[in-house]
């Protein structure tokens, strides 16, 4: 196993040090184009942990980070990691009611805030939060009233570095790799957030295997956009950190651009950027006129079909030639140095993962969750075949169960029970919630439903909270459902609904350009939220009833009875996705209440 310290202060003493004029981040932020040297990280972190030493901060204090990607955010992190501080992220998204919970829940002393708007949010809030002491932004300066500005504790904390450098080497020789390192609060698909306790240890040891496992190195380039503050950005911003490699941060909007541009080695994301980059390519295709557009489409029908496994000898040689004349021009548009291709946080789509593979992208579908620092399996280099999340991690054991527990046969779908050193500790100040999932001799039941093949693969099919059980007592697991009607060109997003109910409903976002194409936007009839045109619902009808069929693995119980078509999309900022983008099913749920209840109604309304 790779060597990596046991805890993060070592981590920077032993392994970053030894990089100090290395590039680190070649821009601090996605628009912010100042590069930053693992020099300038540690220097930052000293006067950063100087500074907050003087004010009070101490091993075990709780401390708020509600930010975005950017260099200041790692900074923190690691200048809290260094003391033994223990951060609780957040992303600036997040409502106030949210916030306030999750700082007085975990008892915060100190916040620091992603901007000044972020940091008044903060002080508007100081009513309902007792132990917190101190709001910091982090800028350079702050207009802010009542709060600090980063760039001052650091002048501070550079200013007093050498006088107070004995005191802060025996603060950090103090944390122990058992300390918590950080309380991540779950992103929110359930009602109540629960607040993941991880450890360093937790955290370095799912480090050290990944790296092996993925074989990263110093050679390797970083492209992050996920969200800092979930644990899956994270192991992969550690990643970086631990190996010398480079980390470049960009937003969604960039993604493309920045493929392109960077060319980075290694790109993480979850299924949903992974199916807007195919469906984006799809897209292009259609709309490429003549020979090169019926090419390029002819290729990316081949490239499903080998990647799934399903071509026969002919369609290869098909598709060989065809890679060397335009699908090698697709791989270039994402930069041409791709070795490592990751998703993660949710389930992968069927034809993405066969296409992508098919294409040549090195795409390794992984599995894991915050409770679980957070990877628990991954597709090895190895392996290029569709469907499965690779076999459990070294040290980690999967299994599946039965409702009483009992350990499910080879093949047989249960819940997925984890062990493991990097399962988390429990959640912070919630007994219960820990008792429910978290056994004395350390099996954390994920709550995800699945199976283990003979060859030792992970196949995830759902989530046990998720499933759908029909008046008729079928069972329906909705995201492999979701799946398939999204292969319709016409439809961007799927909710499959219906518990209790004689037959699933769906809720709709259509692919608005593709739409337009076929129906003009005079022959649509928006109201209310809703797309209510007779046309547009005769032709996501005729595609519904196109996509569920039994050959793309659909039973009679997963056909869709009914539908709307929603006017606007699931967002993270309308509160109906989270920050990885996966559907909050209970804010659909209650946001849409009353278009349900006709929708199950048997209501037409168009």
């Amino acid at each position: 196993m790779a060597s990596v310290p046991s805890t993060f202060p070592a981590l920077l003493r032993d392994v970053v040090a030894k990089r100090s004029a290395t590039v680190f981040l070649p821009r601090r932020r996605a628009t912010d184009p100042r590069p930053v040297t693992f020099g300038d990280l540690l220097r930052d972190v000293d006067a950063l942990a100087t500074a907050l030493l003087g004010h009070g901060v101490r091993r075990g204090d709780r401390v708020g980070v509600i930010a975005e990607n950017r260099y200041e955010w790692l900074l923190i992190d690691q200048a809290l990691a260094s003391l033994g501080a223990i951060s609780v992220p957040r992303g600036v998204d997040t409502t106030p009611k949210e916030l306030a919970f999750l700082l007085r829940h975990s008892g915060c002393t100190l916040a620091f805030a992603d901007d000044d708007r972020v940091g008044r949010d903060l002080l508007a809030l100081r009513g309902e939060l007792p132990a917190l002491r101190s709001v910091v932004v982090m800028q350079d300066r702050t207009e802010v009233a009542g709060a600090q500005a980063l760039g001052d504790l650091l002048r501070e904390g550079a200013a007093t570095a050498s006088a107070r450098a004995e005191v802060l080497a025996a603060a950090r020789a103090e944390v122990q790799p058992d300390d918590l390192l950080t309380i991540v609060y779950t992103s929110g698909t359930t009602a109540e957030p629960k607040g993941v306790m991880l450890t360093h240890r937790n955290v370095l040891t799912n480090l050290a295997v990944v790296t092996d496992v993925l074989h990263v190195t110093d050679a390797d380039s970083f492209l992050s956009v996920l969200p800092a503050w979930h644990m899956y950005e994270r192991i992969m911003d550690y990643l970086a950190l631990a190996t010398g490699a480079q980390l470049v941060y960009t937003d969604r909007r960039r993604i493309k651009e920045d493929l392109a541009g960077v060319k980075p080695t290694v790109f993480a994301a979850v299924p949903r950027i992974w199916e807007m980059l195919h469906d984006g390519l799809v897209g292009h295709a259609q709309k490429l006129p003549g020979l090169k557009g019926k090419l390029l489409r002819r290729g990316l029908a081949l490239s499903r079909l080998v990647g799934g496994g399903r071509a026969r000898l002919d369609q290869r040689l098909v598709h060989a030639l065809l890679d060397r004349i335009v699908l090698k021009k697709v791989r270039a548009t994402l930069g041409g140095r791709l070795r490592l291709c990751v998703s993660g946080g949710g389930a992968l789509p069927r034809h993405v993962d066969e296409t992508m593979l098919g294409l040549g992208l090195p795409l390794k579908n992984g599995y894991g969750l915050t409770e679980t620092s957070p990877v628990a399996s991954v597709r090895l280099p190895h392996q290029r075949t569709p469907g499965h999340i690779g076999p459990p991690l070294p040290q980690t054991q999967i299994e599946a169960r039965t409702a009483d527990g009992t350990r499910c046969a080879v093949g047989a779908t249960g819940v997925l029970w984890i062990r493991g050193p990097q399962v988390m500790r429990g959640y912070y100040d919630n007994q219960r919630r820990t008792a429910e999932v978290l056994t004395a001799d350390g099996w954390f039941c994920s709550g995800d439903l699945g199976h283990v093949d003979a060859a030792g693969n992970v196949w995830i099919t759902g989530r046990a909270k998720d499933t759908i059980v029909l008046a008729g007592g079928e069972n329906v697991e909705p995201e492999p459902v979701e799946a398939v009607i999204k292969t319709s060109p016409f439809v961007e997003q799927a909710v499959v609904l219906g518990q209790d109910q004689k037959a699933l409903g769906a809720l709709l976002v259509p692919r608005v350009e593709r739409l337009e194409q076929q129906i003009p936007r005079a022959q649509w009839d928006v109201r209310d939220g809703e797309l209510h045109g007779r046309e547009v619902h005769a032709l996501l009808r005729r595609e519904l009833d196109r996509v569920l069929v039994r050959d793309n693995g659909i039973r009679p119980c997963d056909r869709v009875a009914q539908f709307r078509v929603l006017a606007e999309p699931l967002t993270p900022e309308n509160g109906l996705l989270t920050q990885t983008l996966k559907v909050r099913r209970h804010v659909v749920v209650e946001r849409f209440a009353p278009l349900l209840a006709a929708l199950f109604a048997g209501h037409r309304g168009d």
